[in-house]
C-alpha cells in the first residue's frame, strides 16, 4: 500500500513539474521578440535614444516586447533593413527617407531644397506628415512610427564655398537618389552617385570635390581630414523614417501595439534635442582640429538656382504640389 502511494505522489509531482514546465514555456513564446536596425554606431545619440526606447518598451509590455538595437548596420544596410522587414526577418529600423522612395514616393517631398526653413519648423511638418503618410507605408508593408530629423545636411569641400558661383563645374558626391541628382546638375556641378562608406576615399583621392551631410558626421567620420570646408547652408534636412515590419506590428497584443507607437512618437523630441547638442559639440571640436566653418547669411541666389526642382518634382511627386502648399504654410 505504502508503494502504491509514492508511486501516485512521484506521478503528481511529475505532472505538475511538467505543467509548470508548459506554462514557463508558454509564457516565453508571448515575449515578442525584436531586432532593431540602424546605421549609426553605439554611443551616438539616435542609437542612445532607441536603446531606452527598447527598455521603455519592454518595462510597459512586462517584459512582452523586447526589443534589442543593433547599430553599425549589423544587420545590414539601409537598404537590406527595408526588405528584411519586409519579409519578416528584421523587426524595427531606422531608414533615411529617400531609401523608401521606390516604395512610398511622397517622401521625395523631404529631399526639396529649402522646404524646412529650420529644426522646428522641421520638427512639426515631419510630426504632420508621419500621419498624412501612415497609410501609404503600412500599403507597402511597413508601420510607420514616426520621422526623426538627422540634421540638416551641409555642404563639405575641400575648396571653399561661399556662393553660387563657386560649386560650378565641380565633382559632387551625390545620394544614389534622382532627385538629389537632378538638384546639384541644377546648380551647375558634375554629380556623382557614390555610397556612403565610400565618400572619405573619393575625396581623399579627389574622385570628388565635395558633398553633403550632417554636422555630427563630419566629426565621427572625419570627412573635415579631406574637406576642410564647411558651409552652413542647411539646403536639405536628412529625415530618417522610424518604422516596424507590418507583419510583425500586426501580431503584437493591440495594448502592445499603442504602447510601441506611444513610446516612440515620445522619444522622438529626446532625439532631436541631442542630434542638436551633438552637431554644436562635433563642428566646435572639427575647428580647433583645423576645419573652416564658413556661414551663407543671404540664401537667395541658392534658393533661385535650386527653384525648378520644386517646379519639377513638385509635380512629379504624388501629392507633391498640396504638400509643399501645407508645409509652406506651417
Amino acid at each position: 500500500m505504502k508503494k502504491v502511494l509514492l508511486a501516485c505522489l512521484a506521478k503528481r509531482t511529475l505532472m505538475i513539474v511538467a505543467a509548470g514546465g508548459f506554462a514557463m514555456s508558454a509564457h516565453a513564446a508571448d515575449v515578442n521578440k525584436g531586432k532593431f536596425s540602424t546605421d549609426v554606431q553605439p554611443g551616438h545619440p539616435k542609437v542612445v535614444s532607441f536603446e531606452k526606447f527598447g527598455k521603455l518598451v519592454k518595462e510597459r509590455t512586462k517584459g512582452g516586447v523586447d526589443i534589442a538595437v543593433f547599430p553599425s548596420s549589423q544587420l545590414g544596410g539601409e537598404m537590406e533593413t527595408a526588405d528584411g522587414m519586409r519579409l519578416g526577418s528584421i523587426e524595427m529600423g531606422s531608414i533615411t527617407t529617400s531609401v523608401l522612395a521606390s516604395w512610398v514616393p511622397e517622401v521625395q517631398i523631404l529631399d526639396l531644397p529649402f522646404l524646412l526653413r529650420d529644426d522646428a519648423h522641421a520638427a512639426k511638418a515631419t510630426a504632420w506628415l508621419a500621419d498624412q503618410l501612415a497609410p501609404k507605408f503600412e500599403a507597402q508593408g511597413f508601420r510607420l512610427l514616426a520621422f526623426t530629423i538627422n540634421g540638416a545636411r551641409q555642404p563639405m569641400s575641400t575648396f571653399p564655398i561661399r556662393k553660387v558661383e563657386d560649386v560650378a563645374g565641380k565633382k559632387m558626391r551625390v545620394i544614389q537618389s534622382p532627385l538629389h541628382i537632378a538638384l546639384w546638375k541644377a546648380m551647375g556641378t558634375n554629380p556623382v552617385p557614390i555610397p556612403a562608406p565610400e565618400i572619405y576615399t573619393s575625396l581623399q583621392t579627389r574622385v570628388v570635390d565635395f558633398f553633403d551631410n550632417t554636422p555630427t558626421n563630419y566629426l565621427t567620420f572625419k570627412f573635415f581630414e579631406v574637406a576642410p570646408y564647411y558651409t552652413n547652408l542647411s539646403h536639405v534636412y536628412a529625415v530618417a523614417a522610424w518604422v516596424a515590419g507590418e507583419r510583425w506590428f500586426k501580431k503584437l497584443p493591440a495594448a502592445d501595439q499603442k504602447i510601441v507607437a506611444e513610446t516612440a512618437r515620445e522619444i522622438v523630441p529626446e532625439i532631436h534635442k541631442l542630434l542638436a547638442e551633438q552637431d554644436a559639440a562635433s563642428l566646435a571640436k572639427t575647428k580647433e582640429m583645423g576645419a573652416t566653418l564658413i556661414s551663407i547669411d543671404d540664401k537667395g541666389p541658392w534658393q533661385a538656382k535650386m527653384a525648378p526642382i520644386w517646379d519639377e518634382y513638385g509635380k512629379k511627386i504624388p501629392g507633391g504640389v498640396e504638400m509643399i502648399k501645407a508645409i509652406g504654410a506651417m
